[in-house]
């Protein structure tokens, strides 16, 4: 369980939800690590942990196979044309 932590006058937040906010920052702040860490208090060996966590999620969220359905209402089919078909072991679709 996460210890609810109070951050001035915001409204009361979880450690990795704070921890989160901090390492997102990071990138636009255009200071060194060491600098970035001092700035927010926080010890370079915390940023990283909190860093690989974050990577690892964002990681699995991005690389989770999605199937999208597709919805077709009508097929017009003109001239030439032949409908697409697949078949696969004597299946015909």
């Amino acid at each position: 369980m996460q210890k609810t932590i109070v951050k001035g006058n915001d409204h009361p937040a979880t450690k990795a939800d704070m921890m989160k906010e901090i390492v997102s920052r990071y990138p636009a702040s255009g200071k060194t690590v060491a600098q970035y860490c001092a700035a927010n208090k926080i010890k370079e060996k915390t940023f990283y942990y909190w860093l690989r966590k974050y990577r690892k999620i964002n990681t699995a969220v991005l690389t989770k196979p999605a199937i999208l359905p597709i919805n077709i209402d009508s097929i017009s089919i003109q001239g030439e044309y032949q409908p697409l078909f697949a078949e696969l072991m004597g299946i015909k679709i």
